[in-house]
Parts: structure tokens; C-alpha cells; sequence
């Protein structure tokens, strides 16, 4: 039971969902008024560039036995992925949201361009970084930043970015995906590109 409960946090928290949540986090919370169509357009963008293009490759890459399995188990399985991850989250941060059009996600997106060359320079120096803590602590952090940018509570979102970590480093260390230098590794590498990058939404 407890198995398949911190499995499913995996899942939930997938790092290919994790761009697409904290999008659409911020077009929630913050006061400004983008246009529904736009905020569609762009949220339908995140999902084709960011889930449904990484899925058709990663599928690709496996035809070609170039990895073996989604979990990406070893440091080198995630060269490939973490490449071209690198390349989509690029578009993302230059063509589809640069930052004439919104500057939040912009540097959010390019937070994330940064943290995936970092895990793609520690995969290539055979140090398998985890991926899910990358992702995911660099999205909640950002949620974190939103908060802090637009006046609102800490608190709460603090917390719960407390909380989705802790059962994030639980499940990966029960499910002996990761050991705890790898966790803290990813999240340091998710969290770092977020932090440095805030001062130029200012």
C-alpha cells in the first residue's frame, strides 16, 4: 500500500507535468488580466512542447535503443532526453513566451533551460541527478517567487512546497530510485536557476 502510494506521487508529479502546473498557477493567481484565448494558446503550447513532443522522442530514443526504459535509470540513458528537453524548453522560453510577452514565464522557462544543461553536464559526468527533483523544486520554487512578486502570503505555498518535497524525496528514496546526494543534488540544480533568474522580473 504504501508502495503504490509513494508511486503515484511520482506520477503526479512527473516532470513533464511539472511546467504545465506551474503555468497554470501563475495565470490563476496573479492579478493581472492576459486574454482566455492567449492563456489557452499558451497552456496548450506547454503541453505539446513540454509532454506530448518529450513522450513522441522518448519513444523514438527507445526504438533506437538509446534508452531503455521512461524511469531513465542510469546516468547514461538521460543524455539523450536531457538534450533534447533542453532544446524544447529553449522554444518554449524564446519562441513561444520571450519576454515581451510574459516576462514571469519567460525566465521561468529559461530557469528550467538552465537546470536541464546542468543535469545534462552531471549525466554526461555520470552523476545520475534526479530529474523529478529537479523539476518539481524548481516549479514549486517558482510558485514560491510568484507569491513573493505579486504581495501574496508565503506561507501556505511554502508549505506545501515543504510538503510535495519531502513526499517527493520519500517516494524516490522508498522506491530506491535515488540516493539522498542525488535527491539533494536535484533539488539544489531545480531550485538555484529559479533564485538567480528573479531579479530580472523586477
Amino acid at each position: 500500500m504504501l508502495t503504490t502510494f509513494l508511486k503515484s506521487i511520482s506520477y503526479i508529479l512527473h516532470p513533464l507535468l511539472m511546467p504545465w502546473m506551474a503555468a497554470v498557477y501563475f495565470f490563476v493567481v496573479i492579478p493581472i488580466q492576459y486574454q482566455p484565448i492567449k492563456i489557452s494558446f499558451w497552456l496548450l503550447s506547454i503541453i505539446l512542447w513540454s509532454v506530448v513532443l518529450p513522450l513522441f522522442l522518448y519513444f523514438v530514443l527507445n526504438k533506437f535503443s538509446l534508452v531503455n526504459s521512461i524511469d531513465l535509470k542510469t546516468s547514461k540513458e538521460r543524455i539523450w532526453p536531457l538534450s533534447l528537453n533542453s532544446l524544447l524548453l529553449g522554444y518554449l522560453s524564446f519562441g513561444v513566451l520571450p519576454k515581451s510577452i510574459c516576462i514571469e514565464l519567460h525566465y521561468f522557462f529559461l530557469g528550467a533551460l538552465m537546470t536541464a544543461i546542468v543535469g545534462l553536464i552531471l549525466a554526461i559526468l555520470k552523476f545520475k541527478t534526479s530529474i523529478h527533483m529537479m523539476s518539481t523544486g524548481g516549479a514549486f520554487i517558482f510558485m514560491t517567487l510568484v507569491n513573493l512578486n505579486y504581495g501574496y502570503s508565503l506561507g501556505g505555498i511554502f508549505a506545501i512546497f515543504v510538503i510535495v518535497m519531502g513526499g517527493m524525496a520519500s517516494s524516490r528514496l522508498h522506491l530506491n530510485a535515488h540516493t539522498v546526494k542525488e535527491l539533494v543534488a536535484g533539488l539544489f540544480v531545480g531550485v538555484v536557476p529559479q533564485l538567480l533568474l528573479y531579479n530580472q522580473w523586477l
